[in-house]
């Protein structure tokens, strides 16, 4: 078993009112809330859809077994600050970065077994072990690649011109088929 929880999250998003605003050829302040609002939830969509978090964030996973580090959740993974278990005596503690490589360029990213290591030995619990780490493309805005960020502007377009669940003469789905076009180049797939 595995899950993870946000300990930092990101401070922006990829895309800003200023930017929302000009692609939605808006030029009042009326609905500066109405849009700052999509703009999140086009952000949350877009990072579902994808697997990643785009501005970097502080995620702790946590596992029954140091085997469930070999798949690290979202991405791109950027550092790895702590691998903390719950020893054969049910304390915490912290593992030594020498036991374990960080495979950064894996997508998703994986902690491994260093060459003639071995892990220690653990409790049998669903939170034995604990990693911390940050993931996403940087801590700016301009670190997120352009396409990401064209995504979320369609995706803020149509939720703009779209306000209810229902728009007659019009097919409604989860997510623009466009959009899900540009999304799919960074789409991390999980399997298992």
């Amino acid at each position: 078993m595995k899950t993870y929880q946000v300990i930092t999250a990101a401070s922006t998003f990829p895309v800003s009112l200023t930017e929302a605003k000009s692609h939605l050829k808006v030029d009042t302040s009326a609905d500066d809330t109405y849009i700052t609002s999509i703009i999140k939830a086009a952000t949350q969509l877009s990072e579902e859809y994808t697997n990643r978090f785009f501005i970097d964030t502080v995620i702790e996973q946590t596992c029954s077994s140091f085997a469930d580090l070999q798949t690290l959740f979202k991405s791109k993974v950027s550092a790895v600050s702590s691998v903390k278990y719950y020893d054969s005596d049910n304390s915490s503690q912290t593992l030594d970065s020498a036991i374990y490589d960080v495979q950064l360029n894996y997508e998703p990213a994986q902690i491994q077994l260093a060459d003639n290591q071995n892990f220690p030995s653990i409790t049998k619990r669903n939170d034995a072990v604990v990693a911390r780490y940050t993931v996403g493309y940087g801590s700016a805005a301009s670190d997120v690649p352009e396409i990401i960020k064209q995504a979320i502007l369609l995706t803020i377009g149509n939720f703009y011109q779209n306000r209810n669940s229902v728009v007659i003469g019009r097919i409604s789905t989860e997510l623009p088929l466009n959009v899900k076009w540009l999304l799919d180049t960074y789409k991390v797939q999980i399997v298992g």
